[in-house]
């Protein structure tokens, strides 16, 4: 399968010349249509109520000079455009594309007849572009694009420097078979499945809302067809990443920061702060309550919350003696402590087994910065049963081994 194949869903083309005779963009748009790729055709920026429904577009194309009808008509006949945008024209394209980051991950190519580094430099004000990085936006001019599959070239150009695109775009066409699917079964099993379901969860006390959108995620991930990525797009060597970017990634695959305050779930994780002797300092507290316990009690302030108590971990102590060591990519662990890389802005954090405490949410509502996910709060409880149901066994005498 090519790769812009992947993209199969709707074309986003905003420009005013559409529809005119011998206007540049009618080419690009012939191009999207020989692909049978539904195209959105606008002659102005649309309203922020079209953009909400943005989500899930393939890619965009805008004019960066646009021309609203009513400022056409404010121009005298015959009187050259000028050739400068208006501060409030400018604001408006700046607007539109943080609206529409917001909404989609797509390409969005932009046509200028101005010099490209002032666009690319407002841009970049903007927090929209980045120099010397890969960027979802393309400053073009049309002529670069017209023809009969130029438009398409840049795009799989731009999916062979951008991975994420590519992952992106595989996963969400597995995902959007496995949810017809999930939804049709469901739907001939019984119309009113949600309400079966929801029912059942009300009566055994549950978080309805929570327990209904677990079983569409569980049922989903089980639908999905085995994922085939190429080795030859994604195995390349590319530019050398800093330590810095693997640990920021390695934390975003184990711990989300924004937590929705009225849920609560095993994995969460708390710091609080105290003072001592060397001044401010803090400590962490993971919930490792079952989820099923958190739900049982309507009020949330009133839950208890079966909490490990960590401590920032010296990376200073890494293969030292009386240390933890770090062999073939793993921390080997005691029985009596869990260490979990990166969070809480990439710390090692340690939770010692020996200190567990009980706290109601309400105490600790205010100090929660995230949580960790399966499978790492997974095996921290299975790790803690063990823990506490540990058998000691008599020590071995040295002489029994030792030469």
């Amino acid at each position: 399968m090519g790769l812009t194949n992947l993209f199969n869903g709707i074309a986003v083309v905003i420009d005013d010349e559409i529809g005119e005779e011998h206007a540049n963009i009618n080419n690009l748009i012939d191009q999207i249509k020989n692909r049978n790729m539904p195209c959105l055709e606008y002659k102005e920026i649309p309203d922020e109520s079209i953009i909400d429904r943005f989500e899930g577009v393939s890619f965009v194309l805008l004019d960066w000079e646009i021309k609203t009808e009513e400022y056409k008509k404010s121009m005298p006949e015959g009187v050259r455009y000028p050739d400068t945008l208006t501060e409030s024209q400018i604001n408006e394209n700046i607007d539109f594309l943080k609206k529409l980051k917001d909404k989609c991950f797509a390409p969005v190519f932009i046509f200028t007849n101005w010099n490209i580094d002032v666009v690319t430099r407002t841009l970049e004000d903007n927090g929209l572009y980045q120099v010397n990085k890969p960027n979802y936006i393309f400053i073009n001019k049309k002529d670069d694009l017209i023809g009969r599959t130029k438009l398409f070239r840049k795009i799989e150009e731009w999916v062979n420097k951008t991975p994420s695109v590519y992952v992106l775009e595989i996963w969400k066409n597995e995902y959007q078979k496995a949810k017809t699917k999930l939804f049709h079964e469901f739907y001939e099993i019984n119309p009113s499945w949600p309400k079966i379901l929801w029912k059942n969860f009300s009566e055994d006390g549950m978080n309805m809302s929570q327990e209904l959108g677990d079983v569409i995620t569980h049922n989903l991930h089980t639908r999905m067809s085995p994922f085939s990525f190429d080795d030859a797009l994604l195995g390349k060597r590319g530019k050398k990443v800093q330590r810095g970017e693997i640990r920021n990634l390695l934390e975003g695959e184990r711990f989300i920061r924004k937590i929705d305050g009225t849920t609560l779930s095993t994995g969460d994780v708390f710091k609080v702060e105290y003072q001592n002797e060397g001044g401010t300092k803090f400590s962490y507290y993971l919930n490792i309550r079952p989820q099923c316990d958190l739900v049982r009690d309507s009020n949330l302030d009133n839950v208890e919350l079966y909490c490990l108590k960590g401590r920032v971990f010296d990376e200073n102590n890494i293969n030292k003696k009386d240390g933890v060591p770090f062999i073939e990519g793993q921390f080997i662990e005691k029985i009596n402590h869990a260490i979990i890389p990166f969070i809480d802005d990439n710390k090692i954090i340690e939770f010692l087994f020996r200190d567990m405490k009980i706290k109601k949410f309400k105490a600790l509502k205010n100090k929660r910065i995230g949580r960790l996910l399966p499978p790492y709060i997974t095996r921290i409880q299975q790790r803690y049963a063990l823990y506490l149901t540990r058998q000691g066994l008599p020590r071995i005498p040295k002489e029994a081994i030792s030469k």
